[in-house]
C-alpha cells in the first residue's frame, strides 16, 4: 500500500510542475489567454499597450518586438516576445510589478 500511495504523490507532483510551467507561457487578458501563435494584432486589442517595447531583427532580418507588461504590484511582470508579428515566447518573470 504505501508504494501505491508513494506513486500517487509523484504523479500528482509531476503534474503540478507540468501545469505551472503551462500558465507560465501565457497571460491572461481580457478573459483569453494568449498564448505561443497569437498576433501582434490580438495581443494589443486584449491586453493594450504594453509598459517597455523593445526591437530588434533575427539574422535572417525578421522584426522582433519584445513587449513587457507590468500589470501593477500584485501580479509578475510578463514579457511577450513577437516574431514576424507572431507570438512566439511568453515569459513570466517573477519579479512584481509597480
Amino acid at each position: 500500500m504505501h508504494h501505491l500511495e508513494s506513486k500517487a504523490c509523484l504523479s500528482a507532483a509531476l503534474c503540478l510542475i507540468v501545469a505551472q510551467n503551462a500558465w507560465a507561457n501565457a497571460m491572461r487578458c481580457g478573459g483569453k489567454l494568449i498564448e505561443k501563435g497569437d498576433s501582434i494584432l490580438t495581443v494589443k486589442m486584449l491586453c493594450g499597450a504594453p509598459t517597455l517595447v523593445e526591437r530588434s531583427f533575427t539574422v535572417n532580418r525578421a522584426p522582433v518586438e519584445t513587449w513587457t507588461y507590468n500589470r501593477g504590484p500584485a501580479q509578475f511582470l510578463v514579457r511577450i516576445r513577437f516574431v514576424d508579428g507572431i507570438v512566439v515566447v511568453v515569459q513570466t518573470l517573477h519579479e512584481y510589478g509597480h
